[in-house]
């Protein structure tokens, strides 16, 4: 079963230990709104508050807008050919390992990074 966008929010809440008044005083969404969307009761949540709630726990906007509807995983494969031209033409195999590459070389880089910070 997919974890709904409430759920989600309800998590990311609760792992951060905060309340919903916490919430509030850091994005401006209100504990009212803030609760009807941790318990789905809002089917369509503005694209501004899920912006708010992404740059607050720090996580990608991309992912609430999946999770909220507006965008399906068609529109990631469209998405994803503009930035990477000829991406179509792989497989979800080929395209795994070039996941694969660029998580690697993301290591790399935070791994220099620390040791350039050792020092």
């Amino acid at each position: 079963m997919t974890e709904t966008l409430g759920q989600y929010l309800r998590t990311l809440r609760e792992q951060n230990k905060l309340s919903t008044r916490d919430v509030e005083k850091r994005t401006g969404i209100t504990t009212s709104q803030l609760s009807r969307l941790e318990c789905n009761i809002t089917r369509t949540p503005s694209p501004k508050a899920l912006k708010k709630l992404a740059l607050f726990y720090n996580i990608k906007l991309i992912e609430l807008f999946q999770k909220a509807g507006y965008l399906e995983p068609e529109d990631m494969d469209t998405y994803m050919e503009t930035c990477f031209r000829g991406i179509e033409k792989l497989n979800q195999e080929e395209k795994k390992q070039i996941q694969n590459q660029i998580d690697y070389l993301i290591f790399q880089h935070e791994k220099e990074r620390e040791d350039t910070n050792d020092l």
